[in-house]
């Protein structure tokens, strides 16, 4: 059990592991790219920066972080555990001609301080954290009272997947292999927990079947841990099919504690 917390835990801090398959604006899967582009506009739309104090939680290759400088945040502060990815947000950012803080640092140990932030992004990370609570709970104390969060979710749906393009570009894989893992992720979940940690053979299992520790995450459980950490779920779009949606997104308020 703890080998397999600590592979969740450590995973995305180590070189070459998540740089090397995550690249949501990459020109070489053109259809990925058009859907975190569409992605970005849109919640921009839903929560306006221009004039705020910005977190990007996750930055990864710093894609919310840019489009928040671009788009009139008076200052935009970018966490990120992957030295890898920074160092790829850094050239983005240079490139884009913008100025953001990147820092490396764990999302349960935020180096930001009490209430400075106007707009925080936890994008397409939550699925894959330990300890999910603590980081909302600290993006909670982050906030500005009123402040907004805006969180993204992959679809747990099986179905979802199937209805998906396939991936290319980095680490290509069809919708009937994504499908498949996301099925078979679901059941072992249930039966042993995240990583499928509660033995070792099923924690081997899961790292040959996974090139990265993901969880399945239902609406319901994204509610229950937002409400649990201090938040207003406010907003709750379900995007794609109604039966299968490819995504969930949600806008939090920072209520008072």
């Amino acid at each position: 059990m703890t080998g397999a917390n600590s592979w969740a835990s450590e995973y995305f801090r180590q070189r070459n592991t998540v740089v090397e398959w995550w690249d949501p604006l990459s020109s070489a899967d053109p259809a990925y790219r058009q859907w975190f582009v569409t992605q970005q506009r849109d919640l921009l739309g839903v929560a306006p920066v221009k004039g705020k104090v910005v977190l990007d939680a996750g930055t990864g290759r710093g894609r919310m972080a840019i489009a928040a400088a671009l788009n009139g945040a008076t200052r935009v502060v970018g966490v990120d555990i992957s030295a890898d990815m920074l160092d790829r947000a850094r050239a983005a950012a240079s490139q884009a001609a913008v100025t953001i803080e990147l820092q490396q640092g764990d999302l349960e140990s935020l180096p930001v301080e009490n209430g400075l932030v106007d707009v925080a992004y936890l994008l397409e990370i939550l699925l894959h954290l330990p300890r999910p609570e603590e980081v909302l709970r600290e993006l909670h104390r982050v906030l500005k009272p009123q402040g907004l969060l805006l969180v993204t979710t992959v679809g747990a749906n099986p179905v979802a997947r199937l209805m998906q393009p396939d991936k290319s570009g980095a680490s290509p894989a069809s919708r009937w292999t994504l499908a498949g893992a996301t099925a078979v992720n679901l059941v072992m979940s249930a039966l042993f927990g995240f990583t499928w940690g509660r033995t070792r053979t099923t924690a081997a299992l899961y790292k040959r079947f996974f090139n990265a520790p993901v969880r399945p995450l239902p609406p319901s459980s994204v509610r229950r841990m937002l409400g649990a950490a201090g938040f207003d779920p406010v907003y709750h779009e379900a995007v794609g099919p109604m039966l299968a949606p490819r995504e969930h997104r949600w806008l939090a308020v920072r209520s008072e504690l």
